[in-house]
């Protein structure tokens, strides 16, 4: 059998076996080595960039200092134009000139402001004109020049356009002011000044010491527009030229932005060969020889490192090894070949929680040897031995190998069938009783075989490692009491109780950790007066933890009355009770449940009961005492003593369960209570069946005659309702009228409503509900007769006062 470690919750862990290790541990050394070896070459990488990239950062560096001055001198020289041309434009004599004939005297005298900005001390300018507003020059100053007619511009506004280059001409930088007219009346035309854009372009850049050897301005909607070279042989002493790349990197470029208005956003871009300095040869000669020294001491490293972690990894794989045996030791029964009875709790916990998590179903089988002990003592040891090892190679060669087998005691075997219904279990433990009653020639033992078997399932059964195999045992056991040599399968009605008494150990150690932990939380349901739909009070309930080990709560009780931890646990639910009631209203009843076993007990007594109530501030006049008896009361005068003094302290008593077979009659049979509770499988069975209605009948009658109040559990249905309502039931309880939770606010429900509510079904949603002050008069508990005094409690139960006096004696 295969052994494997589990964590805290119970999911298999498996060990490595370190056998791989030297491997990850060279893996790691490369990793390391290539690491170390990066180091160095990290190092030396910028040294060779530097060495490399210098000179080409600087080229850049100053070829956009050099396109960021021209830019700039471009900049101001074309904003000084545009001002000395508008000054042109404003000339006085302008209009004159443009309302004579071209050529004409009047026309001539507009020469003067054109001279002017012709002779403007950067020598720019090569030409200046006076335009009408069809284009023609009215007249000219400097070199021809074919200027356009201009384009509409606000008076003394400058607008730029570039003429293009032909012939001899090359292009050129057209600055145009308008010559105002009338006043609002149209311009008459426009002064204009032509630049060439190659004598700009040295003009800006011809007190700057660059490596540029070309410049050019680039308009962003025309492309390029002009470029001038700067330096048309570079010369011997100049740096080595790299090779021009299909991608042209070995082009420096430098470029800025000419900030004027109406340019068209002109940009100054310079231009220069790339060029780089050589690696020294010494410099390369030492990283190599650096490379190969890194290299061999690497390998020497490596190989010092490796020896002392080969002989590590040779000893970690024999303590691997020696650990898988003592874990196989410790989990492995060795006479049998089978896992012990740590395997098997470990195993059955982990599939529980498989089973929990992933909603997978298994079986347990728990089988015992018939008349094993007197194998021993007629036969000897040695046979018993055999006999033993004979049933654990039987287990181990029908199982398939998705199971496992187990023995967890002397002659007790368990196996767990994964996904394996009841049916398939008991099917497998019949083919192994068969095998072990026929003849075995080749087997250790040779006589027949006989066992009886228990078998279970998880979910169908029980649903925590102590549930099933209390309920596999309980099945083994009731089979050998009914003639042994038998498979049975676990049968709640008829193998409830059973325990053993390491169990018993097991269950009290589980309800007891569950108390100390806190694993327990307050819930109250509504019990509501039927002929009103008023809130008469809440029952208040516990309910346990999901990761307690027990399924619910009911199963946490069960076990606490096997384990004889009842007192305990009732102790534990009325202080978590009391202390979350804080939100009961206080004209409303608290009902609390407790088992009689508890009062039975010489530890637990009225006037125990009564300081729990006082210290979580509860008035007894407020609480409805509700006894469930799941076992014949032993003690029933004391009993009766100690109720009798809760009453006279205003505490008032219910038999709870009414109905659930015969346990709330038997309380009924010798006591008389302030409420009867009937049990909810007569309610919820009542509308179905006559004879069931004849018994809610007769407990209404009975109730009525002792003055007791009558409360339905159980009411889920809107046919519930009615029937109960229609039996003059005093209260009723149930998921309809509200599930167990927090306390509402509401003080009143629509009974009316949710009983006509179609389909009759529970519903999902919170009833509806009304709010109300609720104030009555409820007699105090404790009366003995119809002359018991009376006291004003402002609480909901006043309505037991319309049933008579409280009373509690023997009938």
């Amino acid at each position: 059998m295969q052994t494997i470690a589990s964590d805290s919750s119970g999911a298999p862990a498996e060990i490595s076996d370190g056998r791989h290790s030297l491997r990850v541990v060279k893996l790691r050394l490369v990793l390391t080595l290539v690491a170390v070896a990066i180091v160095p070459l990290a190092a030396v990488a910028p040294l060779i960039r530097t060495i490399i990239d210098d000179p080409r950062v600087a080229q850049h560096e100053r070829l956009a200092v050099q396109s960021e001055h021209v830019a700039a001198e471009i900049e101001r020289e074309v904003k000084d134009l545009g001002l000395a041309v508008a000054g042109a434009a404003a000339d006085p004599a302008m209009p004159a000139a443009l309302a004579a004939k071209p050529a004409s005297a009047k026309a001539k005298a507009a020469t003067a402001p054109l001279t002017a900005v012709l002779r403007r001390p950067s020598g720019v300018v090569t030409a200046t004109a006076l335009i009408d507003a069809r284009g023609a020059t009215h007249a000219a100053v400097g070199a021809p020049a074919a200027f356009t007619a201009p384009k509409p511009v606000s008076a003394g506004g400058a607008s730029y356009q570039v003429l293009a280059a032909s012939g001899d001409q090359p292009a050129a930088l057209e600055v145009i002011v308008a010559v105002p007219g009338a006043a609002g009346g149209p311009a008459l035309g426009a002064v204009a000044a032509a630049v060439p854009l190659d004598m700009l372009l040295r003009w800006a850049n011809e007190d700057l010491s660059t490596a540029g050897e070309r410049l050019a301005i680039v308009s962003a909607s025309d492309g390029p527009l002009a470029a001038v070279t700067i330096r048309a042989d570079v010369g011997a002493t100049a740096q080595p030229i790299l090779e021009v790349t299909a991608n042209d990197q070995s082009q420096a470029t430098g470029s800025a932005a000419v900030d004027v208005a109406g340019m068209g956003g002109w940009q100054v871009v310079a231009s220069a060969q790339l060029t780089v300095a050589s690696v020294p040869l010494l410099a390369l000669v030492t990283l190599v020889a650096l490379l190969g020294l890194l290299i061999v001491a690497a390998a020497w490293m490596g190989r010092k490192i490796l020896e002392p972690a080969a002989e590590l990894e040779a000893q970690r794989v024999r303590f691997q090894d020696l650990y898988h045996s003592a874990r196989e030791a410790a989990l492995l029964d060795n006479l049998t070949g089978l896992g012990n009875h740590r395997a098997f709790q470990e195993a059955v916990a982990r599939m529980v929680d498989q089973a929990r998590r992933y909603g997978t179903h298994f079986s347990l089988v728990m089988l015992d040897i018939d008349e094993f002990k007197l194998v021993n003592d007629t036969r000897g040891h040695a046979t018993g031995d055999e006999l033993l090892a004979e049933v654990g190679e039987l287990i181990r060669t029908t199982i398939r190998t998705a199971d496992a087998g187990f023995r967890i005691g002397g002659d007790e075997f368990a196996i767990l069938l994964a996904e394996t219904s009841t049916p398939g279990a008991e099917v497998t433990a019949r083919r192994i009783l068969s095998r072990g009653l026929e003849d075995r020639g080749g087997g250790r033992y040779k006589g027949a075989i006989s066992f009886s078997a228990g078998v279970t399932a998880c979910p169908e059964f029980g649903k925590t490692r102590l549930e099933l195999t209390a309920q596999a045992d309980a099945a083994l056991y009731r089979g050998k009491r009914h003639g042994r040599t038998i498979v049975t399968v676990f049968d709640a009605a008829k193998d409830r109780g059973h325990v053993d008494e390491g169990m018993r150990s097991e269950l009290s150690a589980s309800v007891s950790a569950v108390i100390q932990a806190g694993a327990l939380t307050p819930v109250y349901q509504p019990i509501v007066h039927l002929p009103t739909g008023r809130i008469l009070g809440y029952e208040g309930l516990v309910r346990v933890d999901a990761t307690s080990g027990f399924a619910n709560t009911g199963a946490l009780f069960d076990a606490a009355e096997v384990a004889g931890r009842v007192l305990d646990l009732d102790r534990a639910a009325l202080e978590v009770v009391l202390k979350g009631a804080s939100a009961v209203p206080l004209d409303t009843l608290v009902s609390l449940n407790v088992s009689p076993r508890s009062f039975e007990a010489p530890e637990f007594n009225a006037t125990v009961f009564l300081a729990i109530l006082r210290r979580h501030g509860m008035d007894p006049n407020r609480v409805l005492l509700e006894l469930t008896e799941r076992d014949a009361i032993r003690e029933p005068e004391r009993l009766r003593t100690t109720v009798q003094t809760l009453q006279a302290a205003g505490v008032r008593v219910a038999a709870d369960d009414v109905g659930a077979g015969n346990a709330g009659l038997r309380l009924l049979s010798q006591f008389r209570f302030d409420v009867v509770k009937i049990d909810l499988s007569l309610v919820q069975g009542g509308a179905a069946e006559d004879q069931t209605m004849s018994v809610l009948t007769s407990l209404v009658g009975l109730a009525r005659r002792w003055g007791a109040l009558t409360i339905a559990e159980g009411v889920e249905t809107a046919a519930q309702l009615r029937m109960i309502r229609e039996l003059d039931v005093d209260a009723g309880q149930g998921y309809l009228l509200g599930r167990p939770g927090a306390v509402s606010a509401a003080r009143m429900m629509d009974l009316d409503a949710l009983a006509e509510r179609p389909g009759g079904q529970p519903s999902t949603t919170a009833p509806s509900l009304a709010r109300a002050p609720v104030s009555f008069q409820i007699p105090s508990g404790g009366s003995s007769g119809p002359s018991a005094a009376v006291a004003p409690v402002p609480t909901a139960a006043s309505v037991i006062a319309g049933h008579g006096p409280s009373v509690f004696s023997t009938r």
